[in-house]
């Protein structure tokens, strides 16, 4: 059971989106953002998993994190989460932001914390994907990469 994470190329648009939808989270911005993906591909080299990060400057934006095999375990998941923090952290950003619906225990675990709206810096604020996605059902989560 081997698994790839790599940087997304042109070629993984469709194959994200189909992704995102079958998930049920919108697609809008993928096709602008595409470099800024991440996939995980199966030892078949079926792409089972995505995430998004939007850089501004020293921060970051998680995105359309999506998980898709029979393979995935917490474990799994915690490792692939690891190593998308550690991908933001090598292009030089020092906090990730992210919005959801729910608490995740595996976000607690990796060190994020609940903020409030109003302590997003304003560049992650003019994102379209966290307008969009920051509803007032919805929590905000940061992480330092600094610590």
């Amino acid at each position: 059971m081997g698994i790839v994470v790599r940087k997304a190329k042109d070629q993984d648009m469709l194959p994200i989106q189909r992704l995102v939808a079958k998930a049920g989270l919108r697609d809008e911005g993928i096709e602008q953002n595409i470099e800024s993906f991440l996939v995980v591909e199966d030892q078949d080299q079926n792409l089972i998993g995505t995430v998004g990060i939007e850089q501004y400057e020293t921060e970051g934006l998680l995105r359309s994190l999506v998980l898709d095999s029979p393979i995935w375990t917490a474990q799994l998941s915690l490792e692939f989460l690891q190593l998308t923090l550690k991908y933001a952290e090598e292009q030089d950003m020092e906090t990730i932001y992210l919005c959801t619906k729910g608490t995740n225990a595996l976000f607690h675990q990796l060190g994020f914390r609940e903020i409030e709206k109003e302590e997003v810096p304003d560049p992650i604020k003019g994102s379209p994907h966290f307008r969009r996605n920051a509803k007032a059902d919805a929590k905000v989560w940061a992480c330092s990469l600094l610590e």
